[in-house]
C-alpha cells in the first residue's frame, strides 16, 4: 500500500497558529523523476521559522498552509529515475530545505525535494562515543553551521591562522559552530567572544581564545582594553555579529580593519535584538542597517548574511561531526505531538542549542 498520510505542522498567516494537518499522498506518484522522498525522523526549529510566520500577511489566494521548517534528518524513501546515483533509497540524509512559504517543510513526515536544486544535503554522520539519537544530532546543525560557514569563507577573505576574529553573541548556536570551524578548519589563532559572565566558561570550553562580558561595563570598552593589551593594538579582520548590536559602529575604525585590508562585519541579525514572540520589520534599526550597507563612503565592508543553498558547508559538517571535533549543541528535544511547546521554548529567548522534534520514530 503506497498510499500514506503525511501530517505537517503549518499555518496560514500571522493571525492563524500553527497546527497540524493531514493529507493523503501516494508515495509511488508523489515525486517526480528529479526528486527524492525523505521520511522526516527529526527536524529543528530556526528564528527564522517564526520570523515567517510573524510577517505573513493575509493576501488574496494564500490561504493554504505554510509548512514549517528547514533543517531535517531522516531516510530516503523514493528516488526518481534521474536522480543522482549517490542519492540511494535507504541512505540516511540531513540538510537544510530553501523555502519561503512553502507548502513543504521539514515538519513533516515527509519531505519531496529534488536534490540537484535544494544542495544543502548530505548523508548522515555518525558521532563516535555518542549515545544520543543520530537523527536528532543530524537535524540540529545545517542552518547554523551553513550561516557560521558563510560567513567565514563567502566574502573573499582569506582567514588563517594570523587572522584575528570578533564575535558578537558568543553563546548562539552560530557562533557555536563558527568557533569550530575557524580552529579546526581555519587554524584562526585569536577568535574573541562576547557573552555574560555567566557564560564565559562554557565558552571558554568551546574554544574562545578570549572572553568578554557584556554585563560588566561598556563592551567596546572591555574589548579595547584587550584590543591595546593582549592582541598589540592588532584589529579584527571580520566582526561577527549573531544576535543584532549597534555598539561598534559608531568607533568601527578602532575595532576592524579597513575595506582595503578586506576588512569585514558580518550580520545575522541587524543591529538590535529581535523579539521573537512579536517581531516587527518596520524597525529604525533595520533601515539604518540597510543604509550602512549601500553607504558608499565607509571604509570597511558590511553585509546582512543570507544563507546560500550549498552541499560544500554540508559535507564539512558532516566530516567534523564524523571526526569528533563538532557535537552540535541540542536545546531540547520534543515530540511531533508537542510542536507547540517547542515553538514555545524557542520564543523564550533561553535556548542553548537548537530545538528538535522527533517527527516519525521508523
Amino acid at each position: 500500500m503506497s498510499k500514506t498520510i503525511n501530517r505537517a505542522v503549518t499555518f496560514i498567516d500571522s493571525r492563524t497558529p500553527a497546527t497540524i494537518t493531514s493529507k493523503e499522498i501516494d508515495l509511488d506518484s508523489c515525486y517526480d523523476e528529479n526528486e527524492i522522498v525523505i521520511k522526516v525522523r527529526a527536524a529543528a526549529l530556526n528564528p527564522i521559522d517564526l520570523l515567517v510566520h510573524a510577517l505573513y500577511f493575509r493576501i488574496p489566494f494564500s490561504n493554504y498552509p505554510k509548512t514549517y521548517s528547514r533543517d531535517y534528518a531522516g531516510v530516503i524513501v523514493r528516488s526518481g529515475q534521474n536522480v543522482d546515483a549517490q542519492w540511494k533509497i535507504g541512505d540516511q540524509v540531513n540538510g537544510c530545505f530553501f523555502h519561503m512559504y512553502g507548502e513543504s517543510g521539514s515538519l513533516s513526515n515527509y519531505l519531496i525535494l529534488n536534490p540537484a536544486k535544494q544542495q544543502a544535503i548530505t548523508h548522515m554522520a555518525i558521532p563516535p562515543n555518542s549515545n544520543q539519537d543520530p537523527f536528532v544530532i543530524n537535524a540540529a546543525w545545517p542552518l547554523v553551521f551553513g550561516t557560521a560557514y558563510s560567513a567565514l569563507f563567502d566574502y573573499g577573505q582569506k582567514l588563517g591562522p594570523d587572522s584575528k576574529i570578533l564575535v558578537i553573541g558568543a553563546s548562539t548556536s552560530v557562533s557555536y559552530a563558527l568557533i569550530h570551524i575557524a580552529k579546526r578548519v581555519l587554524h584562526v589563532k585569536t577568535v574573541v567572544g562576547i557573552c555574560s559572565t555567566k557564560s564565559i566558561e562554557r565558552n571558554k570550553v568551546a574554544g574562545f581564545d578570549y572572553l568578554v562580558p557584556y554585563d560588566q561595563g561598556p563592551v567596546t570598552e572591555e574589548v579595547g582594553k584587550l584590543l591595546v593589551g593582549d592582541l598589540a593594538n592588532e584589529k579584527f579582520d571580520l566582526i561577527f555579529d549573531s544576535v543584532g548590536n549597534n555598539d561598534f559602529f559608531p568607533v568601527i575604525d578602532k575595532f576592524l580593519k579597513p575595506k582595503s585590508d578586506n576588512g569585514e562585519y558580518v550580520t545575522i541579525a541587524g543591529e538590535h535584538k529581535i523579539d521573537y514572540r512579536s517581531p516587527n520589520p518596520f524597525t529604525l534599526s533595520g533601515a539604518r542597517m540597510l543604509l550602512r550597507i549601500v553607504n558608499p563612503l565607509k571604509g570597511y565592508n558590511t553585509h546582512v548574511l543570507l544563507l546560500p543553498c550549498k552541499q560544500e558547508y554540508m559535507k564539512v559538517g558532516s566530516q567534523l561531526i564524523s571526526e569528533g571535533k563538532y557535537a552540535p549543541l541540542i536545546d531540547s528535544v520534543y515530540e511531533f505531538n508537542d510542536f507547540e511547546k517547542a515553538i514555545d521554548r524557542l520564543k523564550s529567548n533561553h535556548c542553548k542549542g537548537k530545538v528538535v522534534v522527533k517527527v516519525t520514530d521508523d
